[in-house]
């Protein structure tokens, strides 16, 4: 199949993504046998034709959903037979029912799907050379966070930032700055959040097929998170916010409290993405080194624990 054929049926996909597609339309647009057209689109994409397009529904469903449409609607209009069976296809594939992606969700703007340079025969091996890409930008995670961090430090409002690795893979970053300048004033509290943080979801291994990932911020680390908790502690308060892929799952809450200003940030790269790599202590060592110089401040402990 040439690549002008194969881009025709993808674009036929997501032309028609809310109607019913079936292998046999497929395979005839593409002038095959529906079961030679399987075998070759499963062998080109590596995945099935029926697991790209359910695919390609829920990242379309996950789209209307952030534009304000109800899940009842978003299900039927993707063709899922059950309000129940919508929900869970949609909970599988991003980590939290649809409920709290409308109500919480920014925006997301469905992904280009990605066609492979060569396809001949070796596109598990191209897979398998990107997901090695992700894990070997699995370390970028805890760059990015810690940047912030070491920004506090060089505007001179931070002084003390530990890096705690934990044995489940988490990551907990924490620093005496000054903290996110949050106010109690719910609305405002959420909108300076969604600024920094709010992502969306990379819909786990359909990100090694489609175009989803593109620099990183702290929006792209939360987006590649199992799961991202922030705390801040500002002016006698602590506020906190939690995320899943990137979605937050409440409003954003707070408390009195005696804490000194600072933030922390704990979270877990999603397996899905980055599959069981360890984050290396030793590689943060080195980063941390070749930014700071031979500057004293901040003081910054790294440690493992269990």
């Amino acid at each position: 199949m040439e690549t002008e054929g194969l881009e025709r049926i993808l674009d036929y996909i997501d032309t028609h993504i809310s109607e019913k597609i079936s292998l046999a339309e497929l395979a005839e647009l593409a002038g095959y046998s529906p079961f030679y057209f399987s075998r070759l689109f499963s062998r080109i994409m590596g995945i099935s034709v029926t697991g790209y397009i359910r695919i390609r529904k829920l990242q379309h469903a996950l789209s209307d959903l952030a534009e304000g449409n109800k899940v009842l609607d978003v299900s039927l209009r993707y063709g899922f037979d059950s309000h129940e069976g919508f929900t869970r296809a949609f909970t599988d594939m991003f980590g939290m029912a649809p409920g709290k992606a409308k109500r919480y969700l920014v925006s997301y703007k469905v992904p280009q799907y990605r066609i492979p340079d060569e396809y001949d025969g070796r596109m598990a091996m191209e897979l398998q050379e990107r997901q090695m890409d992700l894990g070997d930008s699995l370390h970028e995670l805890i760059f990015e966070v810690l940047r912030t961090s070491l920004e506090e430090a060089e505007e001179g409002f931070c002084t003390q930032i530990e890096v705690v690795l934990h044995d489940d893979g988490s990551v907990r970053i924490a620093d005496n700055g000054r903290g996110i300048p949050l106010t109690q004033n719910t609305r405002k509290d959420r909108e300076v959040l969604d600024r920094i943080f709010s992502g969306y979801p990379l819909s786990g291994p359909a990100c090694l097929r489609t175009e989803e990932i593109a620099g990183y911020s702290l929006k792209t680390v939360n987006s590649l998170c199992e799961r991202l908790k922030i705390r801040t502690y500002r002016d006698g308060f602590e506020f906190w916010q939690e995320y899943i892929r990137g979605i937050a799952q409440h409003e954003v809450m707070s408390e009195p409290c005696d804490h000194e200003s600072g933030t922390e940030i704990l979270f877990r790269p999603d397996r899905a993405v980055f599959g069981e790599k360890r984050i290396s202590a030793d590689r943060i060592r080195e980063w941390v080194r070749k930014q700071t110089g031979e500057r004293n401040t901040p003081v910054i402990q790294i440690r493992e624990e269990d």
